[in-house]
């Protein structure tokens, strides 16, 4: 009993500790901040606000910074950003020489960046002579030492598995999606230790910030060479085991390869004015709505507020036969190809019933309304829809529009916006016509959502006294 007891007594502890963990969340916001620019950047599609701010990088980064925080649930966050020149570029002159200047639009989104964190309720931080792997790495450092602390790296900068250790992961950002390597990962993958990925940026250098490595050796060698060897040193006390081009290769540049590995190692004694409780995250603030609207990132408004999601297939079929519907009640959407709808062609309309979605072509608009005058009609702008349908009499009893609009939200007169923000994704008006985008499953998709949140509006509007308000004023 002596034996189970003690076991048990050591499996609680265990169990205690695990669930008394601080986790801590380390971003690279420079990294983060150019990966959402240039994500964009290269089409030629810089968005703008309609101040003329563009904005492209900041809306990527809160989108990313929020899906981060959204995957981690994390309690404690610190995002890193360099600031001005490093103390490698004394060491080394070269170094991130050949690297494009940053972009002005991307320069004048960096401050904002900062405000934007403040607004969300997320400390960042930034010194002169570091770099923000510095910073990440001096304080990852803390975590690992410190046996209450797990860490996460996000990035999608490779220099950064040499931070790897017990406690301290990395969400290594691609293309599309991620990979997460702890320590055991890491080795399964590359073959080494974390930290030697040093000493194979010593041989293999690293041409996004012009370290030079042993010319000729690439990463396939480098691995090759410290999968045998272990280490850098390791290498060079073999040296004479390896042969031909190779060793004369080591052999003419070992100055080079550890000045290579010196420059590629991240510093982790940077001096930080802060703790680690410090970065405790407890969510935004009261202005991180505001901070959207200014920057007009209405999709992002209250998404960062606990709310029940409206789910939203996309099934639909082309309409073909009237008798088909079911014709109680109707909520439908027109698409046209024009903002001043005075001047504009419809496109298409989606219906839903309550059971399924149409999609009815231009032609047969005006024969559905004419054999539906005694159906409930649901829609978003009315006075949209009479214009383009020259009539008066629909039956429509309901428009969201009017609705959103007497709650305070924010529509823009896009239903995309109110859409977005209930994590139904639909693509905003300007981009369906700039991209010609097919509508069919856009329009169902918007009518499906007018019928599903109608109950719930009309529940708002009676919660703030505003019903009488919407059905013998507004509507009318």
């Amino acid at each position: 009993m002596t034996l189970i007891s003690s076991l048990f007594k050591y499996l609680n502890v265990i169990i205690n500790l695990v669930i008394s963990m601080k986790k801590m969340v380390l971003i690279d916001g420079n990294n983060l901040m150019f990966r959402s620019y240039f994500a964009t950047a290269y089409t030629g599609n810089l968005m703008k606000n309609s101040k003329g701010l563009v904005t492209n990088a900041l809306y990527g980064f809160a989108n990313m910074v929020n899906k981060v925080i959204k995957e981690e649930n994390p309690s404690y966050i610190l995002v890193a950003f360099d600031k001005g020149k490093s103390f490698r570029r004394e060491e080394y002159k070269d170094y991130k020489a050949g690297r494009n200047e940053t972009p002005d639009d991307l320069r004048t989104q960096m401050p904002i960046a900062r405000e934007m964190l403040d607004a969300m309720g997320i400390k960042y931080f930034e010194t002169d002579n570091y770099e923000a792997d510095d910073i990440v790495g001096t304080v990852s450092k803390w975590c690992e030492v410190d046996p209450e602390w797990d860490a996460l790296l996000v990035t999608s900068d490779h220099d950064y598995l040499q931070l790897i250790g017990d406690g301290v992961d990395i969400k290594l950002l691609q293309t599309k999606g991620f990979v997460k390597y702890n320590r055991d990962t890491f080795k399964e993958a590359y073959g080494i230790n974390p930290p030697e990925v040093t000493d194979l940026k010593g041989l293999m250098g690293d041409s996004s910030d012009n370290i030079p490595g042993v010319p000729g050796v690439g990463e396939k060698t480098a691995l090759k060479l410290l999968q045998e060897y272990k280490t850098l040193d390791g290498v060079y006390q073999n040296i004479d085991s390896i042969k031909g081009k190779l060793k004369e290769k080591l052999v003419d540049n070992k100055d080079l390869a550890y000045f290579s590995k010196k420059l590629a190692t991240i510093y982790i004694n940077v001096p930080i004015p802060f703790a680690l409780e410090d970065c405790k995250y407890e969510g935004p603030t009261d202005k991180l709505d505001d901070f959207y609207y200014d920057l007009e990132f209405y999709s992002l408004m209250n998404s960062h507020k606990v709310k029940e999601e409206v789910h939203v297939d996309n099934e639909y079929k082309i309409l073909d036969d009237f008798s088909k519907v079911d014709k109680e009640r109707i909520a439908y959407y027109i698409e046209c190809d024009k903002e001043n709808y005075h001047l504009a062609n419809i496109m298409g309309m989606g219906i839903y019933d309550g059971k399924n979605a149409y999609y009815v072509e231009p032609s047969k608009i005006q024969d559905f309304f004419d054999k539906t005058l005694d159906t409930i009609k649901y829609t978003f702008d009315l006075k949209k829809n009479i214009v383009l349908t020259n009539r008066f009499d629909t039956n429509t009893i309901y428009d969201v529009n009017l609705a959103a609009y007497l709650l305070n939200k924010i529509t823009k007169d896009d239903l995309a916006t109110l859409m977005n923000n209930d994590s139904v994704s639909v693509p905003l008006y300007h981009d369906i016509i700039k991209n010609k985008l097919d509508i069919k499953e856009i329009v169902t998709t918007k009518a499906k959502y007018i019928y599903l949140t109608h109950d719930k509006y009309i529940d708002d509007l009676n919660a703030e006294e505003m019903f009488d308000l919407y059905t013998n004023i507004e509507h009318p």
